[in-house]
């Protein structure tokens, strides 16, 4: 009993780990001016999320100066 409940600990203690990546709202800009368009992304940091949103609007066809996650 005390092996099954040492590895239920182990297995939340990782999915803890795994799920670090928090939900973000990212906008974009062209010519300094906020345009429409918003992307979701999920990332451990700003700066990931701002990378994973330029790659989104990129491969969305979107022309896209600079982002803004929140």
């Amino acid at each position: 009993m005390k092996k099954v409940m040492l590895l239920v600990g182990a297995m939340l203690l990782v999915s803890t780990f795994a799920q670090a990546e928090s939900k973000w709202t990212c906008y974009r800009y062209v010519g300094g001016e906020p345009t429409g368009g918003v992307v979701y992304v999920y990332a451990s940091s700003k700066s990931e999320a701002t990378q994973k949103a330029l790659e989104k609007y990129k491969k969305l066809g979107y022309r896209v100066d600079s982002v803004n996650c929140r």
